[in-house]
């Protein structure tokens, strides 16, 4: 099954960059040293994995490649030269003396630019070819995971064929005649397994970019428990973009599968869901994560509506677009089953009673659906009276304190529910009234 995870969700987990921020999650874990790594690196994070065996596979791979401390020493221009060869959709140089000799010739005396990425393609490779051999005789890969060798084994053979006996030394020389010879080689009969060397390489690059950034920013790789009814678990978790953040320890055990959050503005609400929900994210990437530990089940995707905006090209008001995303999520839950669903400040765009009123019927079908786990943020406390005493519904807190009249927050999670409101001591301190007063007085 395809992981849930739409444009909505994307956004409020600011996983790739929207163009107005260099901060994104992808930007936190890229540290690849190839275009072609980079891409790979995309192509996993826009695909989350919902099959078990697929992410433990990844993430004992990244695991191997940050224990290991195993760097590659790869340059863009390399590959991208490397790449261009490979795509030069002309014939390969004939495999004879003759040619080899009139091609050369016929260069010298003017220069052709097919012939010029000829001999620099194949020059990378040679240098590529000495370099490879030399790390994997260094590495030791017997502890690696299956797949992961046979990767290397296939780079060790490939690299080790007799036919390319003439890649020795690094110097920049190959002859003429090895020059025809080898592009025959690579771009006729073992044009398939270049190609692949060059996809298992870009591979290497993204997953030993996300062991390097595991083992610089002190990550830990999550434990997936194959269990019937959802569970999550974590340990110090922080938001991956934030400087100097205050870690959370969160359980949602097997019997609780709904997060009822209250607090006062500022307190930390937002960041604490977000950062959930990217736990979620990172973790069926078979990443890292920002914590000390996770145990978590597989999911079938993620949903969240924290920075919901009102739909102007359609007509819709915000309100409108909270009711038509929470219709979509239950929608999601009954095709994908099993959903981690986060909403911030649920149908915060209508009047308290309405706002009351809705929250209420929605938490309450919520914490019915054992199937998912949800968390849900919200100003109108009384609706914890509402649900009042349940099995499936944790009530947790952030809260704050007054020093001097202002509020000062300590961004811890805590267990119950707070009926703190600070927005009017927020107004006062900023001295709105008194500068509206003003205006009249003028």
């Amino acid at each position: 099954m395809q992981f849930e995870l739409d444009p909505q969700t994307i956004k409020d987990l600011e996983i790739f960059s929207d163009g107005r921020s260099t901060k994104s999650i992808f930007s936190f874990y890229n540290n690849t040293k190839t275009i072609g790594g980079r891409d790979y690196l995309m192509r996993i994070m826009s695909n989350p994995s919902t099959n078990f065996q697929e992410l433990c596979t990844r993430k004992r791979t990244i695991e191997y490649f940050s224990t290991n401390n195993i760097e590659f020493v790869f340059s863009e221009s390399q590959f991208d030269f490397i790449e261009r060869y490979c795509k030069l959709n002309i014939p390969s140089l004939k495999d004879n003396i003759i040619n080899a000799f009139f091609q050369d010739l016929s260069y010298k005396l003017k220069p052709n630019n097919d012939y010029y990425i000829i001999q620099t393609g194949i020059l990378h490779l040679k240098h590529l070819f000495v370099y490879l051999k030399g790390f994997i005789s260094e590495i030791e890969h017997n502890n690696a995971p299956a797949k992961l060798k046979e990767d290397i084994a296939f780079i060790l053979e490939f690299i080790s064929k007799r036919e390319f006996d003439v890649f020795t030394g690094n110097d920049d020389g190959i002859k003429k005649r090895q020059l025809n010879r080898l592009d025959y080689l690579f771009r006729n009969r073992y044009i398939n397994e270049l190609l692949n060397l060059v996809r298992i390489l870009y591979k290497f690059d993204a997953l030993s970019s996300v062991g390097r950034i595991a083992n610089k920013k002190n990550l830990s790789f999550p434990e997936f428990v194959e269990t019937s009814a959802p569970t999550l678990t974590i340990q110090n978790l922080y938001h991956p973009l934030l400087d100097n953040a205050v870690p959370y320890d969160f359980d949602f055990t097997k019997s609780k599968n709904l997060c009822f959050l209250t607090g006062p503005n500022m307190a930390g609400k937002s960041t604490f869901l977000k950062s959930i929900g990217l736990s979620i994210y990172i973790s069926h990437l078979g990443f890292p994560v920002t914590a000390s530990g996770m145990t978590t089940s597989v999911f079938n995707g993620i949903i969240t509506t924290i920075n919901l905006s009102d739909n102007m090209h359609k007509g819709y008001s915000h309100f409108y677009s909270e009711v038509t995303r929470v219709k979509h999520t239950a929608l999601k839950i009954k095709d994908k089953k099993r959903l981690f669903v986060i909403f911030d400040e649920l149908f915060r765009g209508t009047n308290v009673k309405d706002a009351f009123d809705a929250s209420s019927i929605i938490i309450k079908a919520f914490a019915e659906i054992k199937s998912c786990k949800f968390c849900i943020s919200t100003h109108i406390t009384e609706v914890a009276k509402e649900i009042g005493e349940s099995d499936s519904v944790a009530y947790n807190y952030f809260d704050s304190t007054l020093v001097n009249n202002v509020p000062v927050y300590d961004y811890l999670l805590k267990k119950g529910v707070s009926h703190e409101r600070l927005g009017m001591h927020i107004v006062r301190n900023e001295k709105i009234v008194e500068i509206l007063d003003s205006i009249n007085e003028d």
